[in-house]
């Protein structure tokens, strides 16, 4: 007897465990991230933007014109701008005090109140260039994560 509870309690476990994985948002899926990661890094200026939400936070300024997106995108791909050997070191949920990680404005403060997703996330990503951090949300044709906005590099990988 003491034994079939066991086994019912180890299954049970099993069961919750599985639904819990399953029902993390896209933009807290750590190889839907990779994924997007990798689109970010080859994609075109076009996919690119429709990738990104706006308006679009970088480094703490918001990015709010399509023209000015498209801008970001377009130059970044010019000087040969990637996030070169990505690793999602954390990922998890947007929190109440993530918008302090891009900047103490109220106006970083008001994007992230108004502008995230429900389902938003943070991903820190090393790479060789340091580590940026960047927040995802919604769902893209493809089933990837959006990218809302990421910051420049924090210091050495």
């Amino acid at each position: 007897m003491k034994r079939s509870l066991h086994v019912l309690a180890a299954a049970a476990l099993l069961a919750v465990l599985a639904v819990s994985c399953q029902t993390a948002p896209v933009a807290q899926r750590e190889r839907r991230v990779d994924r997007l990661l990798m689109e970010l890094n080859r994609a075109p200026v076009d996919r690119l933007m429709e990738l990104s939400a706006r308006p679009f936070l970088l480094d703490g300024e918001i990015i709010v014109l399509e023209s000015d997106l498209e801008m970001m995108w377009t130059n970044l791909r010019e000087v040969g701008f990637t996030f070169d050997a990505p690793t999602v070191r954390e990922l998890g949920p947007v929190t109440d005090n993530t918008w302090r990680r891009f900047g103490e404005t109220m106006d970083v403060r008001v994007w992230f109140e108004k502008y995230t997703a429900e389902d938003a996330g943070l991903a820190e990503v090393g790479t060789s260039h340091g580590t940026f951090l960047i927040v995802t949300g919604d769902r893209v044709p493809g089933h990837l994560p959006r990218i809302f906005g990421f910051t420049g590099p924090q210091g050495g990988s």
